[in-house]
Formats: C-alpha cells, sequence, structure tokens
C-alpha cells in the first residue's frame, strides 16, 4: 500500500474514533426515547434528553426522564439516580421541573436553571411507584396496599433494565439521591442494589447516596416542637404540651399505626394548627402562591394531607407547582416526551398521589439500621437538611447523622464548622470516617444544613444545592471561604 495511502487511512479511523468518542453518551441509547426538542425549550440546548416507559413486568412500567451531562463524553461523568418522596410525588414535576433539572416551566416557554444539576453528572429521574406522575399498571390491584418493599424491587428491576437501553452507561459511577420519604426509598433500594451486586458477576457500580432533609426514622425525624417554638410560630405553652403531652411522633403513630387520633394528640394538633396560621411547615420564610393555596384550601385543612404540601420560599416562583401541573398536562408535552402513549391513565398527570393506595406503616419502619449497614458496606452517605423545614428539621437529621456516627465508631473528620457558597455561609457541617494514620482520612457519612432553604433545597436554594451536591460526588469536603 502507498504509504500516503496508509497515512491517510490511518488518519481517517483516527478522526472518526474522536468523533465516537465524542458522541458515546448516545451510542446504544434508545432512538425512540430521545427528546428531540421540548415544547418552549431555549434554543442554545448542547445535551441529549430521552424519556419514556422501562417495563418492570408484564403490567407494570415507570416513565423516566433522562438528562445527559452537559458535557462532550456525558460517558465520563457519574449517574445519578433522583427519587422524590411523598410517598407518591413526582421525580419529574418536583426534582426535574421544580429543583435541579435544565428547565422550569414559566408560563407558555421553559427558562434555564442555571444550577441544573446535569452540569455535573448525568442525571436519571423515574417517577416512581406506580400510579405516580405517568407510571401506571394495567392491574388495577398492583395500586392497593402499595409498600416500601414493593417499591424498592420495582425500582432495582427499573434501574437493570434501563441500563438495558442505555448499555453505555452500566460501568459509569452511580449514585442514588432524593429527598423526604426517599429516606425510606433510597436506603432500601440501595440496600438491594448491594445484595443484587453480591450475586452477580457485573455488579451496579454504586458509590454513594445523598438524601435531602429525609424521613428516616418516625421517632426522631420528625418531632418539629422545638422547631415550631424556636422560630416564633407556637407559643411557650403550646411548646409544652408538644413535650408533655403529645408530640408529631405520636401523633403519627396513631394516625399511620391505629387508624386513629387520641383527645389528646387531637388537641395539641389543634393548639398547634391555630398558632401556626396558614404558614407552610415545609418552609418557615416562604411567600404564598394565592391562587393555589384557595385551589388547595381543604387540603390545608387536614393536618396530615398538610404535611405533604409545599409552598415555596422567597426568591423563587411561589406558583412554581401550578406552572409544572400545567405544563405537564398539554398534550405537544405528553407527545415530546412519549408520556401516556397508551391513553392508560385514570386521569391527568398530577404531582402527587394519584390512584396509588400506599401502606401507611411503613411509615412506622426504623431506616437507621439499613443506613447502618450501607456504611458498613463502604457506601459514602450524605444527609442534609434546610433549616427553614419544620416537617424534616434540621436537627433531628443531625441527631440521626450523630447517632450512626456514634454505633459505628466513625472518627470526626471534619470538626462541626460553616461551609461556602460563593463567599456567603451556606450553612454548617460535620464529617466523619475512618482517620489514618498517614493522614489520608476517609470519609463516609456527611451531615450538612443548608441556610434559608426549604424542604426541597436545590428549589430554595439551586446555588448552595448545586456546590453541596458537586462536593460530595467528587468526594470533596464542603467549601471553606475562598478570597
Amino acid at each position: 500500500m502507498d504509504p500516503r495511502l496508509k497515512m491517510g487511512t490511518n488518519l481517517l479511523f483516527f478522526q472518526l474514533g474522536i468523533v465516537l468518542l465524542i458522541v458515546s453518551g448516545s451510542l446504544g441509547a434508545p432512538r425512540s426515547d430521545l427528546v428531540k426538542k421540548l415544547p418552549g425549550q431555549p434554543k442554545d440546548v448542547s445535551f441529549n434528553q430521552y424519556a419514556g416507559y422501562v417495563t418492570i413486568n408484564a403490567d407494570k412500567a415507570l416513565f423516566y426522564y433522562f438528562v445527559e451531562a452537559d458535557t462532550d463524553r456525558p460517558t465520563s461523568r457519574p449517574l445519578a439516580l433522583w427519587l422524590t418522596g411523598g410517598p407518591g410525588c413526582s421525580s419529574l414535576g418536583f426534582g426535574a421541573l421544580e429543583e435541579h433539572g435544565p428547565f422550569r416551566p414559566k408560563g407558555d416557554i421553559l427558562v434555564k436553571d442555571l444550577y441544573s444539576w446535569n452540569k455535573e453528572t448525568n442525571v436519571l429521574y423515574v417517577e416512581s411507584p406506580i400510579g405516580v406522575g405517568f407510571s401506571y399498571s394495567n392491574n388495577t390491584k398492583d395500586y392497593q396496599n402499595f409498600n416500601d418493599a414493593q417499591a424498592a424491587e420495582d425500582n432495582l428491576a427499573f434501574i437493570l433494565n434501563w441500563y438495558k437501553k442505555f448499555p453505555e452507561f452500566k460501568d459509569v459511577d452511580f449514585y442514588i439521591t432524593g429527598e423526604s420519604y426517599a429516606g425510606h426509598y433510597v436506603p432500601q433500594l440501595t440496600a438491594l442494589v448491594l445484595d443484587y451486586n453480591k450475586n452477580h458477576r457485573k455488579p451496579i457500580n454504586l458509590k454513594g447516596i445523598s438524601l435531602g432533609n429525609p424521613f428516616v426514622d418516625i421517632d426522631i425525624s420528625i418531632n418539629n416542637g422545638e422547631f415550631l417554638w424556636s422560630h416564633g410560630q407556637i407559643s411557650d405553652r403550646t411548646y409544652k404540651f408538644t413535650r408533655k403531652v403529645c408530640n408529631t411522633s405520636r401523633q403519627w403513630y396513631e394516625i399511620y399505626g391505629n387508624d386513629t387520633l387520641s383527645a389528646d394528640c387531637a388537641k395539641v394538633s389543634a393548639m398547634v394548627d391555630m398558632e401556626m396560621g396558614s404558614v407552610d411547615p415545609y418552609d418557615a420564610i416562604s411567600d404564598d402562591c394565592v391562587s393555589y393555596r384557595r385551589m388547595q384550601s381543604s387540603t390545608l385543612q387536614n393536618k396530615v394531607s398538610r404535611f405533604f404540601k409545599k409552598i415555596p420560599q422567597k426568591g423563587v416562583d411561589p406558583c412554581i407547582d401550578a406552572e409544572v401541573h400545567t405544563y405537564l398536562n398539554r398534550k405537544d408535552v405528553q407527545k415530546a416526551l412519549h408520556a401516556n402513549t397508551s391513553g392508560r391513565l385514570p386521569g391527568p398527570w398530577d404531582s402527587c398521589y394519584g390512584p396509588l393506595g400506599y401502606d401507611s406503616r411503613d411509615r412506622l419502619i426504623n431506616i437507621i439500621p439499613i443506613l447502618s449497614n450501607l456504611l458498613k458496606a463502604g457506601v459514602r452517605v450524605i444527609l442534609y437538611g434546610g433549616d427553614q423545614d419544620s416537617v424534616v428539621p434540621f436537627m433531628a437529621t443531625r441527631t440521626i447523622a450523630d447517632r450512626l456516627a456514634k454505633e459505628l465508631h466513625l472518627s470526626t473528620i471534619i470538626p462541626y464548622r460553616t461551609w461556602y457558597d460563593h463567599k456567603q455561609i451556606a450553612g454548617w457541617t460535620q464529617a466523619y470516617g475512618h482517620a489514618r494514620k498517614n493522614g489520608k482520612n476517609n470519609t463516609i457519612l456527611t451531615f450538612a444544613t443548608v441556610r434559608g432553604a426549604a424542604h426541597e433545597v436545590p428549589y430554595t436554594n439551586p446555588s448552595e444545592a448545586l456546590t453541596l451536591y458537586r462536593s460530595f460526588i467528587r468526594g470533596l469536603p464542603l467549601p471553606l471561604p475562598t478570597m
């Protein structure tokens, strides 16, 4: 062969190789699930989006929305699965469109989120369990008495079947993330992933889990009397009643364990409600979307339902719930997302619940032992909380982190201190792990607060949330101030 021709051929193959590397994030991905363009989407979008269904079994299908990392080589970045809590709330509506996805709806258009988590990783949002958002089952009996164990099993099946659609992501670092009742979802799913890895030659490349304002233990996570009192929302007298007569944990034991509410707890609940007024329990400093509040007035009168409703904070769109609801019920949006293609959904898209009947007794499950086992297995964990959330107060999450550290005899790697975002105090943090004589300490458990943040930290404090997320993914301490 002519040396010049051989050189040209080699150059051609080299160039082809470069092209393949650049588009590697899309190799193997199902073209039928590619979202070419969302209605109202900005023009200068440089990353791929995919959406559609992953079959769980003959009847069940979970809807997903996948956003590739905003980089030339998405497979060079980790993959994060996001689960919104509830139980029974949408990861698409809350996680993707309200918190840390690439866009947020604003009227008829989508606006860019400058702090989208796909600036750091690939992000996979799944509407789980069945009956949530666009996810469904052909067998209506599947919706009855659904529980944590079934959710974990279905989510593991989802991950494995999703990898079949996107095999190029099978070997990248994998994280499981979520908030609120995902304090149940994420650890239980992670435990199943570890079990799966023990029995299969090609394990899931699990690295860590991230939990925001997590509901972990009914005896600790939700006791909010001290928080409400310290924020001036209840009186000394009512605070005393929450300590001496009936706290939130007892209320939940009665409601979810016995399907009743004692006279004592009903009295204390009424006292708290009267003094709190219409303040959002998810955010002590929130503004109110008046039109949405009127629509939800019957829900707000119910103490228990109220704990699963959010009205957001100053500085962000207080009507984002309504914006998302309107956007995802548009036919052109559903077509672009390949959603509800069979027309089997029993009603319009909704952010929470739908036809799902979740076993309320699962709220009584203590997840702390599962977290302990995950840490023993070497799974990195971050527990963080917005300090304006009274539903899962940050003090409770700090107590859980301290308990885990003591139980596992972890050393304090980073003493309690402030952390920073853009030269401003973003919150407080403490890290635990294994101290090494060579100075290379191994942090496996991190606790952090986010100053001024609500129950959904990335929604009210997107910049701080991205900084926290980036630090965790990269295995770095939360930042100190930079000069």
